[in-house]
């Protein structure tokens, strides 16, 4: 490991180790030096010496602990807390907004960006989807800086595929031949061409690749590296989209086990 990156990762922990003091106390505990504070300066670096395989067993500051195993117990451990429901109109009421917005009224907007609408949810062969209405109503909330994910569900309302609100508007953005239209025009139609198209959009993560609230943080790292994507879909065991769950979630709640896990 070069010295730069050692340098960096302690700089990270010292960071960890103000951040552990403020909240300490702005929640009114007596701040007292503990050993699990210092554990937190080079915690960084034991975790990046840990993968890499070049460290497994702790022992300073009256510490002692086998960090594989913890970090093993840590994986292990489900998703559920990790997963974030996303703020999203429903289907119908969707539909009903594109088609008034369609008619020239843009109305329903405003109340989107003010109820920080994460999300916007398409159904495949539902109809009444009209290009520049979608148009409208994806650039107004990604603006906003609130619109993450596109969903997109079948029939039986299972889901299809996600899309990335940031990858799909750039695409949108900068393609020819009225992209919007042909968004539309293939969630109305649903049948295997328009599937196959509206699969190769930029952004887009197959339902095959979801993971259930059920799956280890480990598998779901491993899905996420696989498919070099940062967060992945969350479904039920109907496959009904119940929200998504970030790489950064699970690396952070990872290493706040192990440090709890000290600390006890």
């Amino acid at each position: 490991m070069e010295q730069w990156q050692v340098i960096l990762l302690l700089l990270v922990g010292v960071g960890l180790l103000v951040l552990a003091v403020f909240f300490r106390a702005n929640y009114g505990d007596k701040y007292e030096l503990k050993s699990i504070d210092l554990v937190l300066i080079v915690l960084p670096l034991l975790f990046v010496l840990l993968i890499s395989g070049k460290i497994k067993v702790f022992d300073a500051f009256g510490i002692k602990a086998d960090l594989s195993e913890l970090f093993t117990h840590a994986a292990a451990e489900t998703i559920n807390a990790q997963v974030g429901q996303k703020k999203s109109p429903e289907v119908d009421e969707l539909v009903n907004m594109l088609q008034m917005a369609s008619k020239g009224g843009v109305r329903d907007i405003p109340r989107l960006i003010e109820n920080k609408t994460e999300a916007l949810v398409f159904k495949l062969g539902h109809g009444g989807y009209y290009g520049p209405a979608i148009k409208q109503y994806i650039e107004a909330l990604h603006a906003s800086s609130f619109l993450q994910y596109l969903i997109v569900t079948d029939k039986n309302n299972k889901l299809f595929g996600i899309y990335d609100a940031l990858d799909l508007a750039v695409h949108f953005r900068t393609a020819r031949n009225d992209p919007y239209g042909k968004f539309a025009n293939w969630l109305n139609q649903s049948g295997e061409a328009a599937k196959q198209d509206l699969s190769e959009l930029p952004g887009f993560v197959r339902a095959d690749q979801a993971v259930s609230r059920e799956m280890s943080k480990r598998d779901v790292l491993k899905r996420m590296d696989i498919g070099r994507v940062d967060s992945l879909p969350v479904v039920n065991k109907e496959g009904k989209f119940v929200g998504t769950v970030d790489r950064s979630q699970l690396t952070a709640s990872l290493i706040l086990d192990v440090v709890n896990s000290l600390d006890g």
